[in-house]
């Protein structure tokens, strides 16, 4: 609880001390009973196996729950750029796992952070959709979609490259950049790619920065007891400024299909 409440008071503090070209919030505890996000469809803070107490997370998904899909959006609108001038730079982090269950270990489809126009889920749906679009919408331009996904399943409908990738969105779930899911390092040898199993239901960090002088997203991820590794996964150069709006919300989406998985985020950073 002391964690949740020392969470709270930044978060509060940084409201009232920041003006609206920036904005920045830190949850590192995801308690029950508070008013800071609107759940769609089957999101929720997260119940621990037992069912009988709350596991700290956004839950995404109910693994008990076949095809089960949800959303989980900050309450507040964040303000992106003013009067259609050039977006303001952003980044996040956060700690995410993903973890089937241990008699059904084939995992669906993934979770994604993203930024949306409203705090609503009318559009989402589930399987490779991720919850951030449905078949008709897929793709339309007034979607002014942005995200970031962690895919575990291979939807070759969608264009996914394997069943365990990161892909950036862009009004759509079929990525305009994927890569297989890992992280670089560096050796005596050079850099050397490390594979990361995104559904192995460890707990893995990812980074996400967008650079409005370059217009650039980069995305890293790693394992969330180290620090971030020095090499990014996607360097994509990409305009967010003709995608999202002045106002915009964002949150964390996840869907699953027949079998059994648990889509669940630990903490949050925000910051633009």
């Amino acid at each position: 609880m002391k964690m949740q409440i020392l969470c709270f008071i930044t978060l509060f503090a940084s409201f009232f001390l920041s003006q609206a070209t920036a904005y920045k919030f830190n949850f590192k505890y995801f308690g029950n009973g508070s008013d800071l996000f609107s759940f769609h469809g089957d999101a929720e803070y997260g119940p621990e196996p037992d069912g009988m107490s709350r596991s700290g997370a956004l839950a995404l998904t109910r693994d008990k729950t076949p095809f089960s899909h949800g959303r989980a959006i900050f309450i507040n609108p964040i303000t992106f750029k003013q009067n259609s001038s050039a977006l303001y730079p952003f980044k996040t982090s956060f700690t995410f796992s993903i973890t089937p269950h241990q008699t059904n270990p084939s995992p669906g489809h993934g979770l994604a952070f993203f930024v949306v126009p409203t705090n609503q889920n009318n559009a989402g749906s589930g399987l490779g959709y991720l919850s951030l679009v449905n078949r008709t919408s897929n793709g339309h331009p007034n979607n002014h979609l942005f995200a970031v996904e962690f895919d575990v399943f291979q939807d070759k409908s969608l264009g996914d490259i394997n069943d365990n990738h990161v892909g950036i969105d862009i009004n759509s779930v079929d990525s305009v950049v994927s890569v297989k899911s890992g992280y670089w390092t560096m050796t005596r040898n050079g850099w050397l790619f490390n594979d990361l199993k995104l559904s192995s239901g460890d707990k893995y960090k990812a980074w996400i920065e967008y650079n409005n002088n370059y217009k650039v997203i980069s995305v890293t991820i790693g394992l969330a007891h180290l620090k971030k590794p020095n090499r990014p996964l996607i360097e994509a150069k990409v305009d967010l400024s003709k995608v999202l709006l002045e106002t915009m919300y964002t949150g964390f989406a996840g869907s699953m299909g027949r079998g059994s998985v648990r889509h669940e985020i630990w903490d949050w950073t925000f910051q633009n």
